[in-house]
């Protein structure tokens, strides 16, 4: 099933409205778009749309680890200067018997092992570092092009590379 909703000809929403479309348990919500189409399961009875529309305040980030309990005091940017300084504390906890621990720890080290392996299989680690000790004995004076350069095999001496020191001489004994 899908909804679009626009307003009535005379009718607009305040700059910058969000629009939330609710059918059951399941929610919707987007920037106001007249051409926007929000798609739900199909329902298996008449129901209500509850259609809501909210104008932005402000945002925060916050991190949240699922496999660590927090609590993060947040500042909150607002779009509108009327609401400065808002703060929000926010609690991370992970539910206490979550099964998906296991499911993410395995999924991790699966994806952890296959870029490992990628990078063996071609030599990445390899190959950087010697590029990059190439790039610090040579200094050029454009450090990228000379990397792109050294890791296709096509590495030249760079004339406007740094002149190297002469060594010190020796005390004599």
């Amino acid at each position: 099933m899908e909804l679009r909703v626009e307003t009535m000809e005379g009718s607009d929403l305040p700059v910058g409205s969000y629009v939330g479309v609710r059918v059951g348990d399941v929610l919707k919500q987007g920037r106001y778009e007249p051409s926007r189409c929000y798609h739900f399961p199909q329902v298996d009875r008449r129901r209500n749309a509850k259609i809501d529309i909210y104008q932005h305040v402000g945002s925060c980030v916050v991190a949240v680890d699922p496999d660590t309990k927090s609590s993060h005091e947040v500042p909150v940017q607002s779009t509108d200067p009327a609401y400065g300084n808002m703060k929000l504390k926010v609690h991370v906890q992970a539910k206490a018997n979550d099964v998906n621990k296991e499911v993410r720890e395995a999924r991790t080290k699966a994806l952890k092992n296959q870029a490992k392996d990628y990078l063996t299989k071609h030599s990445i680690e390899d190959r950087l570092s010697e590029a990059v000790k190439a790039l610090l004995k040579e200094q050029p004076s454009d450090p990228t092009e000379f990397l792109v350069k050294h890791l296709r095999g096509e590495v030249t001496a760079d004339p406007a590379a740094k002149p190297k020191p002469a060594p010190a001489p020796e005390p004599a004994p």
